[in-house]
C-alpha cells in the first residue's frame, strides 16, 4: 500500500506475484471490488469482457481507466490525480460501469 497525493493505493502487485501476470482481469478485479477499492487502470481491453461488466453489476462498482497505456508514469498519477473529484464522485453514487478518463474533460463511461 502506498499513499501519494492524498490517495491510498494498492498496487498489484502488492497481492498477486509477478504484477499478477497469471492472474485473471475478472480475479483482480472481483478482489479489489471484494474489499470496496475503487479500481484504476490503464488497460482498455478490460472494457471488453463481460465477466468485468458482471462483476462491476454485481458490485454496484465502476473502474476508471486511461485513454493511453502509453502515458509515462508522472503523467498517468497527474491525469488520475485531477480527475480525482470525478471518480469519487462515481465512487459514491455507486456508478456501475468502466470509465475512461481522457486528456480534456469529464471520464466517460465506455459502451
Amino acid at each position: 500500500m502506498l499513499i501519494s497525493r492524498g490517495w491510498i493505493v494498492h498496487a498489484i502487485s502488492d497481492y498477486f506475484p509477478d504484477d499478477a501476470q497469471a492472474v485473471s482481469d475478472p480475479e483482480w478485479i472481483e478482489y479489489g471490488l471484494s474489499r470496496g477499492w475503487a479500481l484504476l487502470t490503464q488497460d482498455l481491453r478490460i472494457a471488453t469482457q463481460t465477466e468485468v461488466h458482471t462483476l462491476l453489476r454485481r458490485y454496484q462498482a465502476c473502474i476508471h481507466c486511461l485513454d493511453s497505456s502509453e502515458l509515462p508514469v508522472q503523467l498517468r498519477a497527474e491525469r488520475f490525480d485531477t480527475r480525482r473529484p470525478a471518480i469519487h464522485q462515481s465512487v459514491l453514487d455507486r456508478r456501475v460501469g468502466f470509465f475512461v478518463i481522457h486528456e480534456n474533460g469529464p471520464p466517460r463511461r465506455k459502451r
